[in-house]
């Protein structure tokens, strides 16, 4: 763990009790960072969310937080396999879900988010994951995740 991740776990857990349940200041710092990261969103960028739940979805699928699911295509033919791309996104919205998917040798992957529900992730997971979403969002937009809950607080 390198020195800034090492500082990251620090500033998240820092007022964390020390069992093993997760924390609220925690979650709510997640959240927090979640809507900065929504409020400032590159533009350019290619992956535009709809809301701050939506880009939560994509940065924890980003940062390794997901399952998959492979759907086989019979024809990696360009209009079979896009034909099969929208058939699988259909079905996802349809069933209120959030996924992406994305073309692979013989098919389709689905990732789906997995929860991050208070008895589905327990407090080390959490901070672990947490702390590869504020890496990712660093990487994405170019702002520390301390630097851009600081912006943000000023701002309100």
């Amino acid at each position: 763990m390198s020195i800034s991740e090492r500082a990251r776990t620090k500033q998240i857990c820092e007022g964390c009790p020390a069992r093993q349940g997760r924390s609220l200041p925690q979650h709510r710092r997640y959240f927090s960072l979640i809507a900065a990261a929504h409020h400032h969103w590159p533009e350019n960028h290619e992956f535009q969310p709809e809301n701050a739940e939506h880009l939560r979805k994509w940065l924890q699928c980003k940062a390794g937080h997901y399952t998959t699911t492979r759907i086989e295509v019979p024809s990696a033919e360009p209009a079979i396999m896009r034909l099969a791309r929208l058939s699988a996104e259909a079905a996802v919205k349809a069933a209120g879900g959030t996924a992406w998917i994305k073309p692979f040798e013989d098919g389709l992957v689905v990732f789906v988010p997995r929860s991050i529900a208070f008895d589905k992730l327990d407090h080390k997971a959490a901070c672990k994951l947490f702390d590869e979403v504020a890496g990712v969002i660093e990487t994405e937009i170019g702002i520390k995740a301390d630097d851009l809950l600081r912006e943000t607080e000023a701002a309100a």
